[in-house]
């Protein structure tokens, strides 16, 4: 064989390390073909449980700076509250002291609350802001200054100023000192706030230790949460994954009664039913052509009678003196002699782009470019015809070495428009082609000598015939049934371009048939 018609792929290797009737499985239509991202993908799980402790976290620290807030603001108060309680208590009980002008007993007053750790400074002054007596570090005079000046003009209507020192450690309280509801002096009080921050300070620090505990626990159990919350999902995965390697039976699983117990139920049935429809497209595909069988599924226009013109080539192939060889072999003889060779000629059909029609008793029929189109239907046939009685030659020998009964095959092909389609009754159909092309290639088959290849006119004039073998001109043959006669040509499989790349591919059938078998 030349290159250009080596590089035409008139033959074709198959794939034989499948089994056939795997590997000619068709595909439905609703079949999803799954398509997996390239990156990498994050567990739902792990997503669930970032989530929710991201969401732990935001709730514990939203609840944390409320609580601090709220403790500071508390604090505050508390702290003007003990200092106006103690302030407004010294003022009273210095109010007959300071209208009698008692210093002793003011300084008495004054050393007595001065007892209390929180107090760091206590002055009384009279209405001109001159001090009476003191005790602790004299106080800031800029704010109290302005806080008697506002008092005494009536500009502050709180009958109490405080203010905080600079250092921020101290914080004052001014109050008039009042006999019988008039103003005599002002009592001045400073608080120590270092005792209180240093409270607010650790129990500040205990609630931060508390929501980060709290935020570790939360974190900690968000994992399991999110782990048990993902289990019904992960059973759906499973299911899936189980449904996808084809282990249907081992989906029994958890029983449950809420709505993922429901899913995974509907999943169960779905899994059922592709097991059962799997069943019946591998059942289909063993009777009729897997390229049939696949349109059949898919519902393609293939449920109504008729059918649509189509360029092809038929081939049939029968044995020689087989209604004598079967008067002589019981029928389950037969039948074994039969699938013996006709199993490895739906190899070489297959391998040369063709699709078995039919099995019609001791025949074999097989289409070329129906019911896929192909341009090279005929050089297909043709291959296809050297092979099978190659192989039969091959078959042959090794049943001679066994002892057995050896048959011999007759091929006719012949090409052109035909029509491919259902024929039968809206009951029960077959797809397959009729036309005068079928009936011709069915005669001239019958008039092939024993191991003879006939091939019409119509076949020889196909493109690639002329460079693949050298056919021989037979004087025209007059068939059953027709006026004109037919132009035929024979040809001898040792003319073949190319009998080595025959023999090779024949031998991987042989070898992967058995191996297969």
């Amino acid at each position: 064989m030349d290159k250009q018609d080596e590089q035409s792929g008139y033959l074709h290797r198959p794939a034989l390390s499948e089994p056939p009737d795997e590997a000619a499985a068709p595909h439905s239509e609703g079949q999803i073909e799954h398509k997996y991202s390239s990156g990498v993908s994050i567990p739902l799980a792990i997503k669930w449980s970032i989530s929710i402790s991201a969401l732990v976290v935001l709730v514990m620290v939203i609840l944390g700076w409320f609580l601090i807030s709220q403790q500071k603001s508390s604090y505050r108060h508390q702290n003007e509250l003990l200092g106006e309680m103690i302030v407004e208590q010294f003022a009273r009980s210095a109010s007959e002291p300071l209208m009698a002008d008692d210093t002793f007993h003011l300084e008495l007053l004054v050393s007595q609350q001065e007892k209390n750790e929180l107090i760091v400074g206590m002055y009384i002054f009279d209405l001109d802001g001159q001090k009476v007596v003191s005790a602790g570090p004299p106080p800031e005079t800029g704010p109290l200054q302005s806080a008697m000046q506002a008092k005494s003009t009536g500009q502050s209507d709180s009958r109490r100023s405080f203010w905080r020192h600079a250092d921020g450690d101290a914080i004052s309280f001014l109050t008039p000192i009042r006999f019988q509801n008039t103003n005599v002096g002002y009592a001045l009080l400073s608080i120590d706030r270092q005792p209180l921050k240093q409270y607010l300070k650790e129990l500040i620090n205990a609630l931060i230790a508390t929501t980060i505990g709290l935020v570790a626990l939360g974190a900690f159990l968000a994992f399991p949460l999110a782990h048990r919350l993902f289990r019904p999902i992960q059973q759906l995965v499973e299911v899936g994954e189980a449904i996808d390697r084809g282990e249907t039976n081992d989906l029994v699983g958890e029983q449950r009664r809420d709505e993922i117990g429901k899913v995974l139920d509907s999943f169960r049935r779905m899994a059922q039913g592709l097991e059962k429809k799997k069943t019946v497209e591998k059942a289909l595909s063993r009777y009729v052509a897997p390229s049939v069988a696949e349109r059949i599924l898919s519902g393609s226009n293939t449920q109504q009678l008729g059918g649509t013109t189509a360029e092809g080539s038929v081939l049939f192939c029968d044995i020689v003196g087989f209604t004598e060889l079967s008067e002589n072999l019981a029928p389950e003889q037969v039948a074994n002699l039969l699938n013996d060779y006709f199993h490895y000629f739906s190899l070489i059909s297959s391998s040369c782009q063709g699709t078995v029609d039919k099995f019609i008793g001791d025949c074999i029929m097989i289409l070329f470019g129906v019911p896929e189109q192909d341009e090279q239907h005929a050089l297909h046939a043709v291959t296809c015809a050297v092979m099978i009685e190659t192989i039969a030659q091959q078959i042959n020998r090794q049943r001679e070495a066994n002892n057995e009964i050896t048959v011999q095959f007759r091929i006719g092909i012949n090409s052109g428009s035909m029509l491919a389609g259902n024929v039968g009754s809206e009951e029960r159909m077959q797809y397959t082609v009729v036309g005068d092309v079928v009936n011709v290639a069915s005669r001239i088959c019958a008039l092939a000598s024993p191991g003879g290849i006939i091939l019409t006119g119509e076949t020889v004039k196909q493109p690639g015939i002329q460079h693949l073998v050298k056919p021989v001109n037979m004087k025209p043959l007059q068939v059953r049934g027709r006026k004109l006669p037919i132009t035929s040509y024979e040809i001898d499989i040792n003319a073949f371009s190319d009998v080595s790349l025959v023999r090779e591919n024949l031998e991987e059938i042989l070898a992967g048939a058995e191996h297969g078998g």
